[in-house]
């Protein structure tokens, strides 16, 4: 079935399933940037600096007409001003005429279907594997946002089967279709918990790229938590192997000191800087460049009203850095207004510094 029919099957059978009781939620969004571009001169002022802002709605519905049927809706509305032309952290159009200043994007549009052995998931919904915290070696369906780790993963047209066994183990099943069969993504995950750590073997099949993934992870908590997540690549192109390796850790300081880091290898990137290909990152066949990365991440709340984090994300192939302050202000349960940055900094020729751009943002956003 291709992804134009799924999508049509799973559309046409919403309208009836959400007029049974509907709840809703979502939230508002407005994300300022003042962007300066570091290579421009003090006296081309007019240059040197750019506005970007845009705003985001996103609306989501839940319905369950009955115990063993329930309808997803999610719909985001952007209204892009100034210097961006889409969210921080996706791929941008290749030319602004590709661009359109309000746009609507119906992100999730699936139904599941609860049955006593497993659950179905049909249509446009996040599929997520792998369980790292930025790089995710194991996660062929979302892109990776660097500057973002956390931002919503937009969804992807698939059928999704989950099947539990036991208490602590299940078996998860994805297939993603394209145009033709053969060059549609399949994946097969089993997970289980082995004392007190979980642990996952996933297959993963690219028809597209014409390769296959053999994967594993395992997370756990001993004094610290930690992660492991390792990919080997099989196909055309050659053999390569991905890792990553992360841990975090909460301090008895006060409110809580937080500390995340994460470090990951890629054996198919570049050794030499010199043979980076960026137009690969642009048209999203590549999310990196290089061999390895480390990201860490500090974040302490002063109260119940105030947090602040300090981010270094770094390549460690060719010494370019990025490095991402931010504070955070809560004054309602349902309200965070945020300020921060991003800037780049290291070799002037690295990957982490390419976009020559430094930026200061400020955030508000509203959950309802």
């Amino acid at each position: 079935m291709s992804r134009i029919r799924l999508i049509i099957l799973t559309g046409l059978s919403l309208p009836g399933l959400l007029a049974a009781g509907a709840e809703w939620s979502g939230y508002f969004e407005n994300r300022f940037f003042l962007i300066n571009q570091k290579a421009v001169f003090w006296k081309q002022f007019s240059e040197k600096f750019s506005v970007g802002d845009y705003n985001r709605l996103r609306l989501n519905l839940k319905a369950s007409p009955s115990a063993a049927v329930t309808a997803n809706l999610a719909v985001d509305i952007f209204s892009f001003h100034g210097a961006l032309i889409s969210p921080v952290g996706t791929i941008q159009p290749s030319s602004g005429a590709d661009s359109k200043p309000i746009r609507i994007d119906p992100d999730r549009i699936y139904v599941d279907l609860h049955f006593k052995h497993f659950d179905l998931s049909i249509g446009k919904q996040r599929a997520a594997l792998g369980v790292s915290y930025v790089w995710a070696p194991l996660d062929v369906f979302n892109r990776v946002n660097l500057l973002e780790p956390k931002e919503e993963k937009p969804g992807v047209n698939a059928a999704k089967l989950y099947i539990p066994i036991g208490k602590t183990s299940s078996v998860t099943a994805v297939f993603s279709p394209d145009h033709r069969f053969t060059t549609s993504t399949s994946a097969l995950r089993a997970q289980t918990q082995v004392w007190t750590v979980d642990a996952a073997l996933t297959l993963i099949h690219q028809g597209d790229r014409q390769q296959t993934i053999y994967g594993a992870d395992l997370r756990g908590e001993t004094l610290i938590g930690w992660w492991i997540e390792y990919g080997h690549v099989a196909g055309a192109a050659g053999r390569h192997s991905k890792l990553v390796i992360g841990w975090d850790y909460t301090f008895p300081l006060k409110t809580g000191l937080y500390l995340l880091n994460e470090y990951y290898f890629d054996g198919s990137g570049e050794r030499d800087p010199g043979r980076y290909d960026f137009e690969r990152l642009q048209t999203g066949d590549r999310f990196t460049l290089a061999r390895h990365y480390f990201l860490s991440m500090l974040r302490f709340a002063f109260n119940d009203f105030w947090q602040a984090s300090f981010s270094y994300i770094g390549n460690w192939t060719d010494g370019s850095f990025i490095l991402g302050p931010t504070i955070q202000y809560e004054p309602f349960q349902n309200g965070s207004l945020i300020a921060g940055g991003y800037f780049p900094m290291g070799n002037h020729h690295g990957e982490l510094t390419s976009g020559g751009r430094n930026m200061v943002f400020l955030w508000l956003k509203i959950h309802f």
